[in-house]
């Protein structure tokens, strides 16, 4: 009977559709595809105007449109699923602070007010004499942010690396009145990419030292949005207002110190009040309706004379409904896109013993299954820091065994949450001391032993060759007020050169 009810329910259902399908076409109406169900249809263009003046990043689903003349800055970030425009105010493309020195990186000036931004108001705003101006514009496709090769075997299916759609990078050089204080040889491109089938957008720096001296990137914002409120609250603390009735997800790979996601896991995107929205409903002005991305601090990095600096990337998903359902599968699609490796699925084993006989067993084990991994785990006895030349030949031996029966071998090993020493500990900047990181005590990666822990990984798994590895703690985003450690100068560049190491 159950049987029989479902099928008539689901019969039902699918009449219904037919029947407004059908309705729509003899009104002449279309049904909109959902780009969820099939994405297929909504490719990625880039379009520079003719009189190129502007150019858009648009794929059906969203747009960005950023003014070319007479600056660059984006005008508009439009949800076109629902017609929602998300952009209300001008503000600069980037900005940063260059050997002391404030830098903005293009933007424009005399928009009237700062609660909406009209199209017929576009032909008066001005270029910012202070700021620095667009010099190229270069188009292209997605770029890989850095090489990845899939285990088939462990994927349901096929992804694409990188992630299809467009690129386009905008050049910035000092303008003639910044000219006497900023560094007159460096470039800095800002560069956005746009996904097929999906409302997300990434966006990143690059700064180019082109002199003969060296250049201190002492801060940096990537991106800077002045968008709609999702909603008008009279009073009470910015804390007070809802995210999830912004329909603007703003995640990044400068991520650390947690488990959650979107946001929570992005210490570099905060939503901040805006102090030229002077009308907005607030009493105190204390709407959080400026999107800013930056590193908490620094990152206080010292760009050689012939080099450049990479900035972390920004990803905007811009969601079409507020149904919790629906803004979970966007952003899961979002993360299946931009790291497809979470889609590697293998079936795995811990063993609990790092002993070769128990290694051995567990692998048999395993290959009679069909799982496809053994981690030999917390308290096995397994050591990835032991660099004895028979101990790594002795794991080599048991990571060929593993692989003669199609099963990958690893361990596990543990980076933050213990301590080494004070030479090596993290130096809490209040103190002086060690501890008071995010697990209590953490050892350094910029520390003497954080590069040797490094370097015997790195060697580990080139005699070894295991193919897994457990990294407990990872980096937490601890800062270090160290000014002896060889990975970082001090406070100020602990937290970026420690999450560089680690990516």
């Amino acid at each position: 009977m159950r049987a029989i009810v479902t099928a008539t329910v689901f019969g039902l259902a699918t009449s219904l559709l037919v029947g407004l399908k059908a309705a729509f076409a003899a009104d002449g109406m279309t049904v909109a595809r959902d780009w969820l169900v099939d994405p297929t249809p909504f490719r990625a263009q880039a379009e520079l105007a003719t009189d190129q003046a502007q150019i858009e990043l648009a794929n059906g689903l969203v747009r960005r449109t950023i003014r070319l003349k007479p600056a660059a800055a984006t005008v508009a970030l439009d949800l076109l699923v629902t017609g929602e425009s998300l952009v209300r105010s001008v503000r600069p493309e980037a900005l940063l602070e260059l050997n002391g020195g404030s830098c903005q990186i293009g933007g424009l000036t005399n928009q009237p007010v700062h609660n909406f931004l009209k199209a017929e108001w576009l032909a008066s705003l001005r270029a910012d004499p202070a700021a620095w101006q667009c010099v190229g514009v270069n188009t292209g496709q997605t770029v890989a942010r850095f090489p990845w090769k899939p285990r088939r075997e462990w994927m349901s299916r096929d992804a694409a690396w990188p992630p299809p759609g467009v690129g386009v990078s905008l050049a910035f050089r000092p303008s003639a009145e910044t000219a006497q204080t900023a560094p007159k040889e460096v470039t800095v491109c800002v560069h956005y990419e746009l996904y097929d089938g999906l409302p997300l957008f990434a966006k990143w720096l690059t700064v180019s030292n082109g002199g003969s001296a060296t250049v201190t990137l002492n801060s940096f914002v990537v991106e800077q949005l002045a968008v709609v409120e999702p909603e008008s609250a009279v009073d009470g603390p910015a804390s007070a207002f809802r995210s999830y009735f912004r329909n603007l997800e703003v995640f990044s790979d400068y991520a650390f110190g947690g488990m959650m996601t979107g946001e929570a896991l992005s210490p570099a995107i905060r939503w901040k009040t805006d102090p030229l929205y002077s009308s907005q409903v607030h009493y105190e002005r204390q709407t959080p309706c400026l999107l800013e991305a930056a590193p908490p601090q620094g990152p206080e990095i010292v760009i050689q004379p012939g080099a450049s600096f990479e900035s972390f990337r920004v990803f905007e998903l811009l969601h079409d409904s507020t149904d919790r359902e629906r803004r979970g599968l966007a952003l899961r699609r979002a993360y299946r896109a931009l790291a497809p490796w979470v889609q590697e699925n293998p079936i795995l084993m811990h063993v609990r013993s790092a002993q070769p006989e128990a290694v051995k067993a567990a692998i048999d084990q395993c290959a009679d299954v069909g799982f496809e991994m053994v981690i030999m785990t917390f308290g096995s006895g397994f050591n990835i820091e032991n660099e004895k030349p028979e101990y790594l030949a002795q794991i080599k031996e048991l990571a060929d065994y593993g692989r003669a029966k199609g099963v990958a071998l690893g361990g596990y090993s543990l980076l933050a949450s213990r301590s080494v020493d004070a030479a090596n500990d993290c130096i809490n900047p209040a103190t002086g001391r060690p501890g008071g990181m995010r697990f209590g005590n953490s050892p350094c990666i910029g520390s003497p032993w954080g590069r040797d822990y490094f370097r015997k990984m790195e060697q580990f798994f080139e005699q070894t060759g295991c193919a897994v590895l457990e990294h407990d703690g990872s980096y937490p985003g601890d800062v270090c007020a160290s000014t002896n450690h060889p990975g970082h100068r001090g406070l100020a560049d602990s937290q970026w050169t420690q999450w560089k190491t680690i990516t």
